[in-house]
């Protein structure tokens, strides 16, 4: 198994794998490619068919709006495979868009037909990973249709903190503004307001790249985080 193999890494989380399971699931990444940020992976409306493994850095899934809005559905970390969400569609349905530099592997969807077959254990944690999306999803409408912003913005960063398995109150978070407000469904005006009012309340700070929570249980109470949905 290679040392770099994201993927092996995020499913033995689930299982002990063997010998054959991770070589299925390191032959999802044979086909190294670099894309800058910014860069469009897939686009939506396409012919459906491939997927990517995501190897390192962060990327998206994305619906345009035929007035030009965006709304961001899933936020990607190394490990994860993008495109599940199209398996059973003959064209795509969202695009793929690289917010870092980041390195991914395209494979053709026959990889997965053969993965199924040989290890229905890999199948069933496959299952689990879409399962895990959708609930980040209903998480996502939840937060949109009934939280207020302040409680969206506390929700969606102790979202990333548990995503990241970070344990310590700093961690990585190379989103700008604009990329949390699509996911939000709120203006970079008020994502810049909201972040604004965390700190005065001494809840969090936001900058460079970089998130800083300065009161943890303060930020749950305000947020009603509840991590089960990410377990």
């Amino acid at each position: 198994m290679s040392r770099e193999s994201c993927i092996v890494a995020q499913f033995r989380r689930h299982a002990d794998l063997s010998d054959q399971e991770v070589e299925l699931l390191t032959a999802l990444e044979k086909d190294v490619r670099d894309f800058p940020a910014g860069s469009v992976l897939s686009e939506a409306g396409m012919e459906a068919g491939s997927f990517f493994s995501l190897h390192s850095g962060w990327a998206c899934a994305t619906r345009l709006l035929s007035d030009g809005q965006r709304q961001v559905l899933d936020i990607f970390l190394a490990g994860q495979v993008m495109g599940l969400r199209d398996i059973g569609f003959s064209h795509t349905q969202t695009e793929l868009t690289a917010l870092t530099e980041v390195r991914a592997c395209p494979f053709p969807a026959k990889y997965l037909d053969e993965i199924f077959e040989r290890s229905p254990r890999l199948a069933r944690i496959f299952f689990l990973k879409l399962v895990r999306e959708n609930a980040l999803l209903t998480e996502r409408i939840i937060n949109i249709g009934r939280r207020p912003a302040a409680q969206r913005l506390a929700h969606f960063l102790l979202e990333m903190k548990v995503r990241l398995h970070a344990a310590d109150p700093e961690f990585e978070l190379p989103l700008n503004q604009n990329v949390i407000a699509d996911a939000l469904g709120i203006s970079t005006v008020h994502v810049s307001r909201t972040l604004s009012q965390l700190k005065e309340e001494g809840l969090v700070r936001v900058g460079q790249n970089r998130v800083t929570i300065d009161d943890l249980d303060g930020l749950v109470a305000l947020s009603g985080f509840d991590p089960a949905y990410l377990e």
